[in-house]
């Protein structure tokens, strides 16, 4: 293999066992991973990550005393991928997708693991780590107030401000997103959006469609009902969805007969 198509790796588990089996995944199923070191806390994690600086962290999110995300505070240089592993449906599973970063539940799968894999590699080779870790820390900082998000596009990780967007749009397997700062074509499907963003004032009201509440401005309730947004464009309303629209939406909306 070309030595760019190879990465080096540690993995950060206070289960032996479970570090111990993934270790065989890996060389079983993974060969382009060069393993050099398990750590079994979050201060032998933070040693062993300044001694080997290794491209890629398999970072168990609940360590004994601490978590991973206590452990990637502690670091400076975060330029590795990290893939996060973790028994659970974890509460932090959502700031780890807004950040764009990866996650492996236990039982780890071993597709899931090939592609994680993969796409360190192509991380690394593009050198596009720090900034999805720091998006993390930061958003995770600041409690449930998640602030921005990292949005996945074929011209890689472009980070937007939540206020920002005004609407999504469902385009095939794709979402195009419509924000203040310019519009953007995401390799994730609205559905996913969805369930990122409804606890941000983000109400689906058509299939195609999730709008942000506060950026619409005129409400027309005739029998094809539609939104006016903030940017002028006209969104549809699915019956199904009228009734429960007029109650979300506050005072601040004109409603046009």
């Amino acid at each position: 293999q070309k030595h760019s198509d190879m990465i080096t790796a540690v993995i950060i588990d206070d289960e032996i066992k479970k570090a111990n089996y993934l270790k065989e995944m890996l060389e079983r199923s993974t060969p382009s991973v060069i393993l050099k070191g398990i750590a079994t806390s979050a201060e032998e994690g933070i040693k062993l990550i300044i001694k080997e600086q290794p491209q890629l962290l398999f970072l168990d999110i609940e360590l004994q005393t601490s978590t991973g995300f206590d452990l990637l505070n502690q670091l400076k240089d975060l330029n590795f991928s990290v893939v996060f592993t973790t028994a659970h449906q974890h509460y932090a599973l959502k700031a780890i997708k807004f950040a764009a970063l990866d996650f492996l539940l236990k039982p780890i799968d071993e597709d899931e693991l090939k592609e994680a894999v993969n796409k360190a590699i192509k991380q690394q080779q593009e050198n596009s780590t720090n900034r999805n870790i720091e998006l993390l820390i930061n958003n995770l900082n600041q409690k449930n107030n998640q602030k921005k998000i990292a949005i996945s596009t074929n011209a890689g990780i472009i980070v937007v401000e939540i206020k920002n967007i005004i609407y999504c749009k469902a385009d095939g397997p794709y979402t195009k997103i419509y924000a203040n700062t310019g519009d953007l074509l995401s390799s994730t499907n609205l559905k996913e959006f969805e369930n990122l963003l409804e606890e941000f004032g983000f109400f689906r009201l058509h299939k195609s469609y999730l709008v942000n509440l506060e950026e619409i401005r005129k409400y027309k309730k005739s029998e094809d009902a539609f939104v006016i947004m903030s940017n002028g464009d006209t969104v549809y309303v699915s019956d199904k969805k009228k009734e429960e629209l007029i109650s979300r939406l506050s005072t601040q909306v004109i409603f046009v007969p």
